[in-house]
């Protein structure tokens, strides 16, 4: 009797799901269903009903939480996000080293369901540290998912040199395995390759005072005679308190903008000096850099924190005025709604633009597609992963881009031909303060889980609706345009080396940047490059130099190769 009761329920219950099929089948049209509410918070994509869940993502970059909304879960965006893939992230940034941070997660296991994080290689650094966890199975491999996702499969492959695609994205080490999605990518066409507008800025108000065009300082003879003009002038801050002549954001980034007299046009790690082919570890150009930054630094020229500010004291340093010149990107977000809305006279002001060894402009270099970028990945011990891709590809649908860029239809902006414009009101609010269209969840987005496409490309805003901001910056890009170099970087050469995991394995400790940076506050300049010269006989006696003849070689064999 037991057994016939419970095929009688079974029974009924088959009867009823074949129903439900069949009227659900019947409603429909044969077309997929937009993505929508449900009841008690589901969401539903076709006809599958997605469960809510939350998803912890970590921003791991110094200082990446800035462009975070205040509230994460429930501002406009955030929530049409979750109505639309169910999805809630839970948000994390960091204020110290990226590799340190990234380290300590591999190493406790701890990884977050979502990463994003600097990729600029697998030879050092962020990228290496990443390889090794995608080699040691903590990264998903998010290959079976590709084809189900199509706006991530776009992802992977486009707005990337081809050569990093080869080596470095897609390492012959993953064995035909993809973990990392591409983000800040361009679109494909050299239009849509962002420009970041490095440099150095100066106060406008002491350039002025100086009498001093802004235009005119492009050499390091020239930086250094303004600062010693700038340190004896005694300037001040917005409290009144001295400016330190010079300095950088947070970890001493980017103090190479102060030595772009020996900078050139590259886009590998070899450099060809007097016929002969070189590693960068072993140019001569690093004693006059290193004596040069010591000069600065002994003369009161150069901040002497510069190199460990925190993000939080860099930012002070640079919204209160005290740095009379730094060098990084123009920091346009932190100064429109703090020193420039208070003191616009100390709006700072780009020099130059320096000029390199050639006697050209220091700019960006560039190859057709981008070499290095940030990148996200999934931790391979993830519950949900379709949670995490429905998430990401959402946001790099039409849509999604319309919502991570523009915000609400109707209510942040409206279509006009194809082209989202802004509310003129909500324009105008967003504008006077920056911090409500970040608190609106329009910042995040954009530059953490967004790539192969360029705002600007696809919705290029109209003059009369530029902010001054947006002019300002553009005029900082029409004065160092960005050079492309559409050759195969001799860096990926060297990886044919017989020697060249030995290579690897000798190198894997040796930080040449922070033996180049102690060496700024050696007790002497002969200390200093003893410190410099030691860190070189490292390299050389790994055998840099074998290397370079190794590269050299491969490179004759063939006419697409730049250095």
């Amino acid at each position: 009797m037991r057994k016939n009761r419970r095929r009688s329920v079974l029974g009924i219950t088959l009867i009823a799901l074949l129903l439900l099929v069949t009227m659900t089948a019947c409603s429909g049209t044969g077309k997929k269903e937009e993505t929508g509410t449900v009841d008690k918070g589901t969401s539903k994509t076709g006809t599958e009903e997605i469960k809510p869940v939350t998803l912890s993502f970590l921003s791991a970059w110094n200082g990446g939480g800035a462009a975070f909304p205040q509230d994460q879960k429930n501002n406009p965006v955030a929530q049409k996000i979750r109505e639309k893939t169910g999805v809630t992230l839970n948000l994390e940034s960091i204020t110290t080293s990226e590799v340190e941070k990234l380290n300590t997660i591999f190493a406790s296991g701890t990884v977050p369901d979502i990463v994003n994080a600097p990729f600029w290689s697998t030879t050092g650094g962020e990228g290496q540290v990443i390889k090794k966890a995608a080699m040691e199975g903590q990264l998903l491999d998010i290959t079976p998912y590709l084809d189900k996702y199509p706006n991530i499969k776009r992802l992977v492959t486009t707005g990337i040199a081809k050569d990093f695609a080869e080596f470095d994205l897609n390492s012959p080490d993953f064995k035909g395995k993809t973990y990392l999605i591409p983000t800040e990518t361009p679109d494909g066409t050299p239009e849509s390759i962002h420009n970041w507008n490095y440099g150095l800025f100066a106060r406008g108000d002491i350039l002025k005072a100086l009498n001093v065009k802004a235009e005119d300082i492009d050499t390091e003879d020239k930086l250094y005679d303004l600062l010693v003009k700038i340190r004896d002038g005694g300037f001040k801050d917005i409290g009144g308190k001295p400016v330190i002549p010079a300095g950088t954001m947070w970890n001493g980034w980017d103090y190479g903008q102060f030595l772009a007299g020996w900078s050139d046009y590259s886009i590998s790690d070899f450099r060809e000096v007097d016929g002969k082919l070189i590693h960068w570890t072993q140019s001569k150009d690093y004693e006059a850099k290193l004596l040069y930054m010591r000069k600065l630094l002994k003369e009161g020229l150069f901040d002497l924190e510069a190199f460990n500010n925190t993000s939080t004291t860099a930012n002070e340093k640079l919204t209160t005025g005290k740095l009379a010149i730094f060098g990084a990107q123009p920091m346009l977000a932190d100064l429109q709604k703090t020193l420039y809305k208070t003191n616009p006279e100390m709006q700072y002001e780009l020099l130059g633009p320096m000029k390199n060894k050639n006697g050209d402009i220091r700019t960006q270099v560039e190859k057709p597609g981008r070499s290095g970028f940030p990148v996200l990945f999934l931790s391979a011990n993830i519950k949900d992963p379709d949670a995490a891709l429905r998430y990401i590809d959402y946001v790099n649908s039409d849509e999604g881009r319309l919502l991570a860029y523009f915000g609400i239809e109707g209510t942040n902006y409206t279509m006009e031909n194809g082209i989202p414009q802004w509310i003129p009101d909500v324009k105008k609010q967003f504008d006077d303060n920056p911090d409500l269209k970040r608190d609106a969840g329009l910042n995040y987005l954009p530059g953490r889980f967004i790539g192969a496409f360029s705002n600007d490309v696809t919705w290029p805003t109209p003059e009369d609706q530029k902010t001054k901001w947006q002019k300002l910056e553009e005029s900082f890009s029409v004065k160092m345009p960005i050079k492309i170099i559409d050759k195969v970087s001799a860096s990926y050469l060297e990886r044919e080396w017989p020697k060249y995991q030995d290579f690897i394995s000798s190198t894997s400790s040796l930080n040449f940047d922070d033996e180049f940076k102690k060496a700024f506050f050696a007790a002497s300049d002969q200390e200093a490059l003893n410190i410099l010269h030691k860190v070189q006989e490292k390299f050389k006696a790994a055998g840099v130099d074998e290397m370079a003849e190794f590269v050299a070689q491969k490179a004759a064999e063939r006419d697409d190769i730049g250095f």
